[in-house]
């Protein structure tokens, strides 16, 4: 079968039009998991999927699956998957795009009347970033087996409202059974979200594994007081702790040169007075690398940094691990012909591993998978500033198209 050609404009405008939902006034958008302009967004994506004849299925995390059928109604389907949630003032095309990707093979294939033997499904992830629910990639995560519905609907944002009753509000509490026997491999389409692929004028990344993570959600207990009365000798000051614990978890990560992550991105202080010495204090600290020995002695060093200061300080510390994503290796099978596919499509490719985590890491043991990057404008993401091409919007949309197709035809 002749590859189809995806149609760039068209891919394009789909992508403009969904970033209509959380807009920001600085060009990028704030679209929190299952969000009213979540639910807009994918109600966007399920129109345009509905009108070239797909089946939806919701499951009861709101994943949302996109299925074109195949010639062979026994046969598993060919699964891609990507995100349409956003960091508080993220950009429109990290996770976004792999969604409208997706999108536009299912329309090409239909336009062009395209026949495949097996199904192929799109799914949008629910929650990927975790900066509404935590843990991050949940969606995924609950389609692997590793918590259950009830568990997830449970969790509460900042203030208060839960999972369930979010997904229930945008029509996104679903109650369709999602199997991951149910499908063959899965490929994943993102924005680099590095500056590799730009930097060296490469087309398409070729992605052979993704970097472990760690979460760690710190509590800091001290004692509120007057800030003009309450002498300095004996303050149990929790954003004081906290500030000696931000500049430790910096030295844990620049120990790990070049490849080595260590963050504290998320602060929360109370009572947040500019008069009063902050009692409470809660942080968020991320902790990234490829081999499980080095994140592991990160990890260690985390632990002895939190009992160094809460001794030192008075301060009653905390510590709950909240995502441990080991290093996902990839499907070498996959990233052959992913790669054989960029060739094929007459573009460049390198091979590489992400830095970032993707709801990949969580179908990984499940079925073969690989990842396709394209590049991203001076490697930014989560920014408002995000930005990429048409050209190579549609670069990575038509080596999809060619990989899911030489799939298609060398599965049995």
């Amino acid at each position: 079968m002749t590859t189809p050609s995806i149609d760039s404009a068209r891919l394009w405008t789909s992508l403009t039009e969904v970033s209509r939902y959380g807009a920001t006034p600085a060009g990028g958008l704030n679209r929190l998991a299952a969000s009213i302009f979540d639910g807009q967004a994918r109600d966007y994506v399920v129109a345009a999927a509905t009108e070239i004849g797909c089946t939806v299925r919701i499951d009861p995390l709101g994943n949302t699956f996109l299925r074109r059928e195949g010639t062979d109604h026994k046969a598993k389907a060919i699964l891609i998957g990507s995100h349409l949630d956003s960091q508080p003032l993220g950009g429109k095309y990290d996770g976004i795009y792999g969604v409208m990707a997706g999108l536009e093979l299912l329309q090409s294939l239909q336009t062009s009347n395209s026949v495949t033997t097996h199904p192929i499904e799109v799914v949008v992830w629910t929650n990927e970033e975790g900066a509404r629910f935590s843990p991050a990639m949940m969606g995924a995560a609950y389609f692997a087996g590793k918590f259950s519905a009830e568990e997830l609907h449970s969790r509460t944002d900042v203030e208060g409202v839960t999972l369930g009753e979010s997904l229930r509000a945008i029509n996104y509490l679903g109650s369709d059974f999602v199997s991951p026997d149910q499908f063959a491999s899965y490929f994943e389409i993102h924005i680099e979200q590095g500056p590799i692929l730009e930097r060296e004028g490469i087309d398409i990344g070729v992605v052979t594994a993704v970097q472990g993570m760690r979460w760690f959600r710190v509590q800091l207990s001290g004692q509120s007081g007057h800030s003009g009365t309450y002498p300095m000798e004996g303050r149990r000051d929790a954003l004081a702790a906290a500030a000696q614990i931000v500049s430790g978890v910096q030295t844990i990560g620049l120990a790990q040169p070049e490849i080595g992550r260590a963050t504290v991105g998320h602060l929360l202080v109370t009572p947040n007075s500019p008069n009063v010495v902050p009692g409470n204090v809660e942080l968020m600290v991320e902790l990234r690398h490829p081999e499980v020995l080095a994140l592991n002695t990160m990890t260690d060093e985390l632990h002895a940094l939190l009992k160094t200061v809460e001794s030192r300080t008075g301060v009653v510390i905390e510590v709950k691990q909240e995502l441990d994503s080991a290093t996902i290796h990839f499907t070498p099978e996959l990233i052959d012909i992913v790669e054989a596919s960029a060739t094929a499509s007459g573009m460049s490719s390198t091979r590489m591993i992400s830095g970032a985590g993707h709801d990949a890491c969580q179908i990984a043991g499940l079925m073969p998978l690989t990842m396709i990057f394209i590049p991203c404008v001076d490697g930014i993401s989560h920014a408002e500033n995000e930005d990429i091409t048409q050209v190579w919007a549609a670069n990575g949309a038509q080596v999809l198209v060619e990989a899911v197709l030489q799939v298609d035809s060398h599965l049995k």
